[in-house]
């Protein structure tokens, strides 16, 4: 969570900023890095729950059983395709990021809750109070990055040569800016990383 739920705002509100500076070249057109960046943004709000999937999945391998995690992410690819089918006249090639993020979250969420029954998982106290630092310091990071976005305007526009060069330095100053936020307010120490035998 410390790395996927910041990634997911700043994927959320610099989604066509992102695209633009990364692939809007040549035939890679503004209609193009719209839809794109359209498509990006979707599949960011799914990017918490693809973390989590990796997480929980781990405590099923580790338990020996390959069997549940598989029978929920094959009901999960149905549950994807069936959305995917059922909207795409409607909504056209944008229910398919959005398929899939719904998808992602109701795996992640079945998988907590076999673990839960198993007594294989639980959240204690301590990812509690470190979730709620965490989220405090992604919403300031947030922030701070929509400002940068703000800030750059003019030099991240789609006509700019070298707007990478920009989004690489919001990138940076965001990213530095989480971290200095997270280590004031304690979100985040090394030794959380650290294997304890």
């Amino acid at each position: 969570m410390f790395l996927s739920l910041p990634a997911s705002i700043a994927l959320l509100i610099g989604a066509e900023e992102i695209i633009s500076a990364l692939f809007g070249y040549g035939s890679f057109n503004e209609t193009s890095v719209k839809n794109s960046s359209l498509a990006l943004y979707y599949f960011a709000v799914g990017l918490p729950a693809f973390a989590l999937i990796k997480v929980f999945s781990s405590f099923f391998f580790a338990n020996h059983d390959t069997k549940t995690p598989f029978y929920i992410s094959l009901i999960s690819v149905m549950l994807n395709i069936f959305i995917s089918l059922f909207y795409f006249d409607k909504i056209g090639f944008i229910i398919i990021p959005i398929a899939t993020s719904i998808s992602s979250w109701f795996n992640s969420i079945l998988l907590f809750i076999f673990l839960k029954n198993r007594n294989l998982f639980y959240f204690n106290k301590n990812f509690f109070n470190k979730s709620i630092k965490i989220i405090i310091a992604s919403i300031l990071m947030g922030l701070f990055f929509n400002f940068l976005l703000n800030f750059f305007q003019n030099e991240l526009a789609f006509s700019n040569l070298i707007k990478s060069l920009y989004l690489l330095l919001s990138v940076f100053l965001g990213l530095l800016f989480y971290l200095i936020v997270c280590y004031f307010i304690k979100a985040f120490k090394l030794e959380d990383i650290k294997l304890k035998y």
